[in-house]
C-alpha cells in the first residue's frame, strides 16, 4: 500500500464526486471524448458506468491527506449478448457524440471477439481508468488497475478486459501483461467515404482492446 492514497471500493453513494473526479480529469481529455466532441459537463446519469457502482467492483483511490480522489477506475459485468457500448450508456443519449462513441466501441468488441477468444460466458469490464493531473507518473493507476484484477479474480469472473485508446492506460495494459486480443489505428476507423472518424489527439494513434484470463 501506498504511503499517501488508500484504495477503497467505490459505493454508491460516491457517485457524484466520481462523476465531478471524471468531468475534470477524464472526460476532458479522454482521446475518444475529444475527437468526437463530446461535451465533458455531462450530466451524471450519461456518464457511462456510473450506474453500476453498487456492483462494488469500481475503485477510488484517496488521499490520506484530506481523502480527495486521487484516481478512479469505473468497472461492471458484461456478457457476450450484453455488449460493453450498449449496456454502459443510459438508452436517451443528449448528444451525437455519445452515439459516435457507442459506434466505436461496438465495432471494437466485434472484433476483438473476446467471448469466443477466452471461452468466458462473464467478464468484468474496465470502462474508465482516470487518474488526477497532478498525481499522474505516480503509479496510481498501474496499482488500482492491478487491484482490479485482483478484485476480479476473488468474485470468480473468468476474465477481465479493457479498452485503452491512449498511451498512458495501453503502457500499463502491457506492462501487467494483459493479452492484446485487437489493435484498431485511429487512422484506419472510417467511414463510408474512406475518411477517418475520429481525429484523435497526439501522442494517441491507436486504441487495443485488452483481455485478461483469471483462471
Amino acid at each position: 500500500m501506498s504511503d499517501f492514497y488508500d484504495i477503497v471500493i467505490a459505493q454508491e453513494d460516491d457517485k457524484e464526486r466520481i462523476a465531478d473526479f471524471l468531468r475534470k480529469f477524464y472526460l476532458a481529455d479522454s482521446p475518444m471524448n475529444v475527437a468526437s466532441g463530446a461535451p465533458p459537463n455531462r450530466k451524471t446519469n450519461e456518464i457511462a458506468g456510473l450506474q453500476f457502482l453498487s456492483q462494488g467492483t469500481s475503485l477510488m483511490a484517496l488521499s490520506k491527506d484530506d481523502g480527495r480522489i486521487l484516481g478512479v477506475s469505473v468497472s461492471f459485468d458484461t456478457f457476450p449478448n450484453n455488449a460493453a457500448s450498449e449496456t454502459s450508456f443510459n438508452n436517451n443519449l443528449s448528444s451525437e457524440s455519445y452515439v459516435k462513441i457507442q459506434k466505436m466501441v461496438r465495432h471494437l468488441e466485434d472484433n476483438a471477439d473476446i467471448w469466443n477468444l477466452t471461452g468466458a460466458d462473464r467478464g468484468l469490464y474496465v470502462h474508465t481508468l482516470s487518474v488526477d493531473t497532478a498525481t499522474r507518473g505516480k503509479g496510481i493507476a498501474k496499482t488500482i488497475m492491478q487491484r482490479t484484477l485482483d478484485i476480479a479474480r476473488s468474485r470468480g469472473y473468468p476474465m477481465a478486459w479493457i479498452i485503452c485508446s491512449n498511451v498512458y492506460s495501453i503502457r500499463i495494459a502491457r506492462n501487467l501483461g494483459m493479452h492484446a486480443a485487437y489493435t484498431l489505428p485511429f487512422s484506419e476507423y472510417k467511414d463510408e467515404n474512406g475518411k477517418p472518424i475520429m481525429n484523435i489527439p497526439y501522442p494517441n494513434a491507436e486504441c487495443v482492446v485488452f483481455v485478461e484470463k483469471l483462471n
